[in-house]
């Protein structure tokens, strides 16, 4: 019989295979890239507000990395009606001053036929990510904000893909 480190690699081996068939049994996979009919390929975004073009930026990258086309004379417009963010003081110190910030980011939008036919309205994404402020090291405190805040714009792009890709199929 096996002794020693040659015992325990049968049993990891075991514990691995066991662990991925509960995961793949219970339905888990990892997000890959967004599956679309071929009329659905080519997307296109209109802001009703001024907003970061952060936001925009993040969901051009998104689009392209999902192999689809971002195309003003694309049949299905996604139509952002409402897009706000803000910084939110989510903890005060002792010593009267913030410790922590909450990023949130909120969008309503509706998606929209080349017709102008709705096929699905106010639709909600919001995204927030919380942060320790440190006012003695403030120009790291500033830099892991903005890495935060293209997160956030990054998960409303996401959010918004796919909830596209749902109500594209459900179509």
């Amino acid at each position: 019989m096996f002794t020693g480190i040659k015992a325990m690699l049968p049993a990891k081996f075991i514990t691995t295979l066991l662990t991925l068939t509960i995961l793949s049994g219970c339905g888990f996979a990892l997000r890959g890239n967004i599956e679309l009919p071929p009329e659905a390929q080519v997307v296109w975004l209109e802001m009703k507000e001024k907003t970061n073009s952060a936001f925009i930026d993040n969901f051009k990258i998104l689009v392209r990395q999902n192999n689809l086309q971002f195309d003003e004379s694309a049949e299905l417009i996604i139509v952002v009606t409402r897009a706000n963010f803000r910084r939110i003081t989510t903890t005060i110190g002792s010593n009267a001053e913030v410790d922590e910030y909450t990023l949130r980011g909120e969008l309503s939008f509706d998606i929209k036929d080349s017709n102008d036919e709705l096929l699905a309205s106010n639709l909600e994404a919001f995204s927030e990510r919380t942060f320790q402020y440190d006012a003695n090291d403030a120009a790291a405190s500033n830099s892991r904000e903005a890495f935060l805040n293209g997160e956030v714009w990054r998960d409303l792009s996401q959010q918004i893909l796919r909830q596209y890709a749902a109500r594209v199929r459900i179509k």
